[in-house]
């Protein structure tokens, strides 16, 4: 069941239960406690009370405003008193004539702690007034918030009471609110479309799944759906999907076997339908349709320019216009759609302010046309010192790694990375006190780098516990909420890592090998970690904050895969068979080949200081560097045709053309002695000689088409001649 449905973002009021006979219901507008509720509390103020949600508040319990002029509240903050049982009891509900009921009330309860001391919320079902059985255990949620509570258990009684209970877990803490509560008889077939959830950008060719979120509002389980949709009011495309397992009063995603596949670009209205449920169609048909709209681009893939790199001296030009914006930037990633062409660059700034991002939009124009700073409502907590920044391309949203030891800066380790949406209507928006992030898991603090694997999972480099860890923040809570319940946290121990003070850690995930690549720049080094191989699980105590899964993974994959020539390494990026590796200590951009790792050159930028670095849709390298507040893109310069080894600075007489070639390489010899005396060899990069021939004439023809395209060597030697030359086969 999604978590989203706790969210009630849209789910404020769910239209098929709206249609349902009303056995009880209170809004508690009168302005008092209801005839026939019974509180139940040990606090000297009476316990729960009616009144505006202004004057139920406190200096750090704030109920906030939902529309109603009287809730039904208790507060643990204003009285400091004895709140370790607080109850409100319903009068007696007579179930005895119908085949199901529900619950639904909103609440305000953010299940917090202080000093040790944690307060916790419950609803409880009784028959008797006397046994009570769990309902609803409350997670904590950052605004008021919807809940139901299927009762087809204790259908069939004459007497059903239910109770709101509330326990401040022996401190002095914040409280518990609750209105609107409505016990309702649902209809025997009811199903609502709630929402679509298609991704908002898509690409030409590239298939687009249509998904939705549907509520079972009937007392009826579901096991089949008949779905419909269509593109700009088309052809319809239908499906039966069976085996469905929708409990009555549950809530559950349904997708389309088939996605989608564009074939042009442009925005699109996509619309969907539920035409049936169990073959039969339920009863309010109104709410079984909505529809959405996805932009649609070209599909746009970088150019390899890696060789391009090793073959000239790059031409490093800073981005006008973003200077300005810049507050150490630490990491950079484009938007997961080329096309987009949007770039997003991650501030740290200080710990008192908390991080902000710049978006580029159209990036990689001569000139960029738009510049958007941004900073969260409360990026003192969800974006303190963020170290990195890694985009989902699965669902858009992005994520940032803290690079501090407590986000609530008291001394604790209470932080980890954050979820935040890239949808512009979201993303520092605002949204309560608890900002616009979308999630946040709090088991790694100094985490010092982050890369995304799939859907909301990702990867940070904890320096706090010397761990590289695996979150998975399963369903997002919404912005601005706090329910972690759903959230695994996966320990991968014995690395022997550590970082070189702030200077950040980042990781790359190749998605397509299921290894992991990042830098431990304190041991001067690049290791990976393979996801996917064998591993013993621990199972270890919850930290923080309660989780669906907290182990420690070991006896896994792991390697060094280079432990020299890198002082401090930082920023890591996979273009195709290259691995990229960043220097903050001389800002070089080393180039590797992954096949074995042998260092085939460097881009130098001749400024200490570079953080994050990302191959764009351009093909360029972009980066940032934090120690001259630059954001810098490079690119090839001109091709550097034939090498005098003996003599660096004359020309050799060597010219070579193409260069990259498909396969026949010209060579044209101007200046070379003692000619019937040269040999020329071609060399892989590893060092291995693959063809070795004598020189007969001034123009000579290679053929190398026989050969994998890649990077080789050419040398010329003779008793006067010592000539090299790098050729870039491609095709």
């Amino acid at each position: 069941m999604s978590k989203k449905y706790i969210i009630c973002l849209f789910l404020l009021l769910i239209t098929s239960l709206l249609q349902a006979q009303v056995l009880l219901e209170e809004d508690f507008e009168s302005g008092n406690i209801p005839d026939g509720w019974t509180v139940v509390s040990a606090a000297t103020d009476g316990g729960w009370d009616v009144g505006t949600p202004d004057a139920l508040s406190s200096e750090f319990f704030e109920i906030l405003d939902n529309g109603s002029s009287y809730v039904l509240g208790t507060n643990d903050d204003l009285c400091n008193c004895d709140k370790s049982n607080e109850q409100i009891i319903t009068p007696a509900i007579d179930l005895s004539a119908f085949d199901g009921a529900i619950l639904e009330f909103n609440s305000f309860f953010l299940d917090n702690s202080y000093q040790e001391a944690q307060e916790d919320a419950v609803i409880e079902v009784s028959i008797d007034g006397e046994n009570w059985d769990l309902g609803i255990d409350l997670h904590g949620h950052g605004s008021w918030d919807r809940h139901f509570l299927n009762l087809k258990d204790y259908v069939g009684n004459e007497t059903v009471y239910i109770r709101w209970r509330y326990e401040d877990g022996g401190g002095w803490l914040y409280g518990f609110a609750i209105d609107d509560v409505r016990v309702v008889v649902p209809p025997s077939f009811e199903v609502e479309l709630i929402e679509m959830q298609v991704r908002a950008f898509g690409e030409v060719g590239t298939g687009l799944p249509i998904e939705a979120m549907v509520f079972n509002g009937g007392s009826t389980d579901i096991n089949s759906i008949e779905l419909r949709y269509s593109i700009d009011g088309g052809a319809a495309f239908t499906e039966v999907l069976e085996d469905v397992e929708i409990a009555s009063i549950e809530f559950a995603d349904v997708a389309f076997t088939s996605p989608w596949i564009p074939e042009v670009a442009g925005i699109y209205e996509i619309e969907m339908e539920i035409l049936a449920i169990n073959g039969e169609t339920d009863e309010t048909p109104e709410n079984n349709i909505a529809s959405v709209q996805s932009e649609i681009f070209e599909l746009v893939v970088a150019p390899n320019k890696i060789e391009d790199y090793l073959n000239s001296n790059p031409i490093l030009t800073e981005i006008e216009g973003a200077s300005g914006l810049l507050d150490s930037p630490t990491d950079l990633d484009f938007f997961p759609i080329n096309g987009k062409n949007q770039l997003w660059v991650i501030n740290q700034r200080t710990e008192d302010e908390g991080g902000s991002t710049l978006r580029i939009d159209d990036a990689t124009n001569i000139v960029a046309v738009d510049f958007l700073q941004q900073v969260d409502g409360n990026a003192w907590h969800f974006m303190s010192l963020p170290t990195g920044i890694a985009f989902s391309d699965d669902n858009f949203n992005f994520a940032s790694s803290p690079g501090v030891q407590d986000a609530n800066h008291s001394g604790d380790t209470f932080t980890g990375p954050t979820l935040w949406s890239s949808d512009p209507n979201i993303y520092a928006m605002p949204s309560g006190g608890n900002g616009s992030h979308l999630d946040m898991l709090h088991g790694s603090p100094y985490s010092m780098g982050i890369a995304h694997e799939i859907d909301n999972v990702f990867w940070v480099y904890d320096n706090w516990n010397k761990e590289i860890v695996r979150y998975d923040f399963v369903k997002d809570h919404g912005p601005g909420n706090d329910d972690h319940s759903d959230g695994t946290v996966r320990r991968y121990r014995d690395l022997g890592i550590t970082a070189d003070g702030d200077i950040p850690n980042h990781l790359i995930m190749d998605k397509q090998s299921g290894w992991l690549y990042f830098v431990d720049n304190g041991n001067s080094r690049v290791m990976r970690l393979d996801i996917n191989s064998e591993a013993e699980i621990e199972e270890l105590e919850e930290l923080n904050e309660p989780l669906a899964e907290h182990s420690a993974i070991t006896s896994f994959s792991h390697e060094v895969i280079i432990e020299d020539g890198l002082d401090q390494p930082c920023g890591i990026e996979i273009f195709e068979d290259r691995l990229l590796v960043g220097d903050y200590a001389n800002g070089d951009i080393v180039i590797y080949d992954m096949a074995d790792f042998t260092e085939l050159g460097r881009v130098q930028t001749e400024e200490p200081g570079l953080t994050g670095i990302k191959i764009g849709p351009d093909g360029n390298i972009w980066y940032t560097n934090r120690s001259t507040n630059k954001l810098m893109k490079a690119e090839p310069g001109e091709l550097i045709i034939g090498v005098d080894v003996e003599n660096p600075g004359s020309e050799s007489g060597l010219n070579v053309s193409p260069n990259p070639s498909t396969g026949i390489f010209n060579l044209r010899l101007s200046k070379v002695a003692d000619m019937q005396n040269v040999v020329i060899s071609i060399d892989s990069p590893a060092g291995q000689n693959l063809m070795k021939r004598q020189v007969d004439g001034q123009q000579l023809e290679l053929d190398l088409s026989g050969f994998p395209e890649g990077l080789y060597f050419l040398s010329l030697n003779g008793p006067q001649t010592n000539i090299s030359e790098k050729l870039m086969l491609r095709r």
